[in-house]
């Protein structure tokens, strides 16, 4: 798990709020103790307001579903990172930027309904197979002279909390999982094997 930022801002309220306590030496501690003040009453409620949503923000399971598919088939960290601090007006104009929104709508109404469902089929595009599973765990190139085909792992947890759920190690299932492998030719599915 990343650690999550702190603005700047926040971390020096907290530190003033703190130099402001430790300057009073001789408060009281126990029963007879002086209340807090207003002022630090309203700062440390703002402090812990802006780090509960901090926290809440930067967690990609809070994302409505389609989002939070795009959010896990962007490129790197820096830019998931970028996409969860946009708000919802923002994500879309960000994933044409990226390329990802484009490839989004040349996909069929029932392929996309496809893929909010969690169903690839032979035929698919690779991009619909990326949206409905997530990355996947594992990619190996078999390139001959004539013809380059991938061949795509994808991990599903079948028990724990996490059934049913695409993940990048079948360590993160905590639980039991099962592996389907998925070729890929020219940018299309061309065949599933699934475990069972």
């Amino acid at each position: 798990m990343h650690p999550m930022p702190r603005p700047r801002a926040l971390v020096a309220l907290a530190s003033h709020v703190r130099t402001r306590l430790q300057a009073r030496p001789d408060a009281r501690v126990g029963w007879g103790a002086p209340t807090p003040s207003r002022l630090q009453r309203l700062v440390g409620g703002a402090v812990l307001v802006g780090a509960l949503a901090l926290g809440c923000g930067h967690n990609p399971e809070r994302l409505p579903e389609l989002d939070r598919r795009f959010y896990y088939n962007l490129p790197d960290p820096a830019s998931q990172e970028e996409f969860l601090s946009l708000k919802k007006d923002q994500r879309q104009a960000y994933l044409e930027r990226k390329g990802l929104w484009k490839q989004w709508t040349q996909l069929t109404e029932q392929q996309r309904r496809a893929v909010l469902e969690g169903k690839v089929e032979v035929g698919d595009p690779e991009f619909a197979m990326f949206m409905a599973w997530g990355p996947p765990a594992d990619t190996r190139k078999q390139a001959t002279k004539h013809r380059t085909v991938y061949f795509h792992t994808f991990i599903r947890c079948t028990s724990g909390p996490k059934v049913g759920r695409y993940v990048k190690s079948n360590l993160d299932c905590d639980g039991t999982s099962s592996e389907t492998i998925a070729a890929v030719e020219n940018g299309q599915v061309t065949e599933i094997k699934h475990p069972y």
